[in-house]
């Protein structure tokens, strides 16, 4: 029920805009008594023409889209997956909502196919049959993760997503034009009668309200572009490898593989360098306590793993290798001991040692290794500079050093021995780490620390691709297994029945 204060607050309203009204009336009044409408008329029309014109030019140029999120690659992903994702955004560009309207189904399953046989015949080593390398369990499991990320996006982006139907949403976008064709005439009316409070209204939505108007088609584009991105992101992952779809738990001999059990293995670190550079010394130094045999002669004949644990990273496994020469490699025999098993590789380098040729050759070897198997993303490598006490002047050891701004000769030497071995071994400087492993003036061991904790996130990156490639062998067994078990249980019932 109306109250009387409305009334009056209507009334209030109607008294503030008579005068305006008002003012209007008049001026067209005067127009129309001194002669002047036909002129007016001719000026307002070829000014509307012209802003008219500007403004569709401009449009043209600058058509604005709506910030609506978009699909990114997995950082996780290793390098092959980067010419793959490219060919697919590439794709998503050039769509046109006219090719693929939102309500028919049968081309969006074409559209579908289409980006799932590109991701297959990327990975397939049979490019001629790429059809027939997609399982149908394989466009089960992306079309049930596709539809899952879609309905939350559009839940969680679009409002009243949950009310609306395709077909509604189409009509809202043809209303919205209809509207805007209705407000134009408004507008064209009331700079007829009212162009000096007009004027500047049209002016102001000219150059203020471009960056609020969106394209229509902008909302179809935007779901056909996330729809094929979204298709393709899992498809990546499954074919790939780096997805998880399998499940093996009704046996005790094979665990489950997930992305949490992944997680729970150890992660991996060697402990590379040339002979008598303090390799045993460093195991020593990380774990604060005597794990690894130190003597005057090298006593490490093989990879040997030692268990470590730490706050933030974990537990590890830090194998101490032998040390190699140029000759002589232990990385170069045929063993299951290669350079792709772990996550993390700490080279020792001697700062009072120049010959630097076996170091480049195991970083050769290493890079190698990781530009062959693109699956796997190469881990992070930090150079442990030892012996930095033997630097000139040898009898001078006075830490802490400053190398970033070095104030004496011994820091000065400490810091052209990291950029030799940082240019030599094409490592960052700031991966190249100086410290001393002399017992009773061990020196800038938490560095190292410091510098794990810092590259986690790449540490564990190399370690989920590297368990990946391995647990999927292991499962795929392990499911054809199980497969094989339930066909010969099944056929043995069938026996049994007869």
């Amino acid at each position: 029920m109306k109250t009387p204060s409305n009334w009056l607050n209507k009334i209030l309203n109607l008294l503030l805009v008579l005068p305006l009204l008002l003012l209007s009336g008049l001026g067209v009044y005067w127009l129309w008594q001194s002669g002047y409408e036909q002129a007016f008329l001719i000026l307002f029309a070829a000014f509307y023409a012209f802003v008219v014109v500007l403004k569709t030019l401009l449009k043209k140029k600058t058509t604005h889209t709506p910030d609506y999120p978009t699909v990114t690659a997995n950082e996780e992903w290793p390098p092959e997956a980067t010419e793959i994702w490219a060919r697919i955004n590439a794709l998503a560009e050039k769509l046109n909502p006219a090719d693929y309207p939102l309500t028919d189904s049968q081309r969006l399953i074409e559209l579908a196919k289409k980006v799932t046989l590109e991701v297959a015949g990327y990975y397939s080593s049979n490019q001629d049959k790429t059809g027939l390398d997609v399982p149908l369990r394989n466009i089960l499991f992306i079309t049930e993760k596709v539809s899952r990320d879609m309905r939350c996006l559009l839940d969680d982006k679009i409002p009243f997503s949950h009310l609306l139907t395709v077909n509604n949403g189409l009509q809202i976008w043809k209303w919205k034009a209809r509207l805007e064709s209705g407000h134009f005439l408004f507008r064209m009316g009331s700079l007829l009668f009212s162009p000096v409070s007009s004027l500047p209204r049209e002016l102001k939505q000219f150059f203020i309200g471009k960056a609020a108007a969106y394209p229509i088609g902008s909302f179809e584009r935007w779901l056909l572009q996330t729809l094929v991105k979204t298709i393709a992101y899992y498809a990546i992952e499954l074919y790939g490898g780096q997805s998880v779809p399998l499940r093996i738990t009704e046996t005790a001999q094979e665990p489950e593989l997930t992305d949490s059990t992944l997680s729970k293995q150890p992660l991996r670190v060697l402990i590379a360098g040339q002979l008598k550079s303090g390799k045993s010394s460093l195991v020593n130094a990380l774990s604060a306590k005597l794990i690894a045999p130190v003597d005057v002669l090298p006593l490490t004949g093989a990879l040997t793993p030692y268990k470590l644990n730490h706050d933030h990273l974990g537990e590890m496994l830090i194998y101490d290798s032998p040390g190699y020469d140029y000759e002589n490699a232990w990385y170069e025999s045929e063993s299951d001991q290669n350079l792709g098993g772990f996550d993390l590789i700490l080279v020792v380098c001697a700062a009072n040692q120049a010959a630097r040729e076996a170091d480049v050759k195991f970083m050769t070897a290493l890079r190698a290794w990781f530009d062959q198997h693109l699956k796997r993303r190469f881990p992070p490598v930090l150079a442990v500079v030892t012996h930095i006490d033997q630097l000139r002047p040898i009898r001078e050891w006075d830490p802490p050093y400053d190398i970033h701004s070095p104030q004496n000769a011994k820091a000065q030497a400490i810091r052209e021995a990291l950029d030799y071995i940082s240019s030599t071994l094409d490592i960052p400087a700031n991966d190249c780490i100086p410290i001393n492993l002399k017992p009773k003036y061990e020196y800038n061991i938490d560095a190292i620390w410091s510098a794990l904790v810092e590259i986690q996130p790449a540490i564990h990156r190399a370690h989920h691709l590297r368990r990946l490639t391995e647990g999927k062998q292991r499962e795929k067994w392990a499911l054809i297994r199980k497969q094989l078990e339930h066909a010969g249980r099944f056929a043995v019932d069938q026996i049994k029945k007869s």
